[in-house]
């Protein structure tokens, strides 16, 4: 991974509960932080924080003080499909993409106080990839680099259910990477197992999938997902009707996930990492 990954950012748009410090708004009240609201004296007796001009126009003629929101950490998962279909290199290597992705957000976490998890998954949850949260840096090292050097084979992405299960609890944010080269029915199914949490789909599009194709020609074609092999007459005709069916595939995936998550962020071939932070932190591409 380039350097310029190092710069990736995100913040979320809702408070924690969380009682480790950390970096984003929080429900707790503490000794630091921005300054949540103005209380009595009695309700909250730290008179290192008296609010003078308050005080002086107070026509109860209360002491009051400033109370400071606690900045707290929360909790980051990172679940990446290693279905067969991520095995397909053309203009780019997904699952290198994917654990690009997940070492630069292992690093924000390490900068923020965040714990970092990794859940990768085809038909079951990969318990030989697996990471469950942690702070360690050497952790985050090892497991990103089992996924690097992974090669997927298993079709399938029942294993989402399991990861929903395995990260059930508190609020988190939650990165769901993958090719979604999905039916419909399993990106429901996704949504629904992970509705609890902040979820920021991403999408891995490898360009020669389609654009590769030539408009003539005799093809041997294998699903990457069930193995069977296709004898195809290409022709134009039949090249723009797999496009548009594969752009009505992607909108209905992207339309039953962000039912219940963020708008999906579409990698294409290669990371912009300025143009992901944009998304990160504004909402905006």
């Amino acid at each position: 991974m380039n350097d310029e990954a190092r710069d990736l950012a995100y913040r979320i748009p809702w408070r924690t509960s969380g009682v480790r410090m950390g970096a984003h708004r929080s429900h707790l009240t503490g000794s630091g932080g921005l300054t949540r609201d103005i209380v009595p004296l009695a309700a909250f007796p730290d008179p290192r924080r008296i609010a003078v001009r308050a005080s002086l126009s107070d026509p109860f003629e209360r002491l009051l003080v400033r109370r400071a929101e606690q900045p707290s950490a929360i909790d980051l998962a990172v679940l990446v499909d290693v279905s067969a279909s991520m095995a397909f290199e053309g203009r780019c290597d997904k699952i290198g993409l994917a654990a690009d992705l997940a070492e630069a957000l292992a690093i924000c976490t390490q900068r923020t106080g965040d714990t970092f998890s990794l859940y990768p998954f085809d038909r079951e949850v990969r318990q030989d990839l697996l990471l469950r949260k942690t702070l360690s840096r050497g952790a985050h090292a090892e497991a990103i680099e089992r996924l690097r050097n992974f090669t997927p084979e298993r079709p399938g992405t029942d294993g989402i259910g399991e990861a929903g299960a395995a990260i059930a609890g508190s609020k988190k944010l939650v990165f769901l990477i993958s090719d979604f080269l999905w039916p419909e029915e399993a990106a429901r199914e996704a949504a629904e197992a992970l509705a609890f949490h902040d979820v920021v789909p991403i999408e891995l599009r490898d360009s020669l999938e389609l654009d590769g194709l030539p408009d003539w020609g005799l093809l041997n074609l294998r699903d990457l997902e069930s193995g069977r092999h296709r004898l195809v007459a290409m022709r134009p005709k039949l090249k723009a009707r797999w496009r548009e069916q594969r752009k009505s595939q992607r909108e209905r995936v992207a339309l039953a996930l962000e039912t219940s998550s963020r708008e999906t962020f579409t990698i294409s071939d290669n990371i912009d990492w300025m143009r992901l932070t944009s998304f990160l932190l504004h909402g905006a591409a």
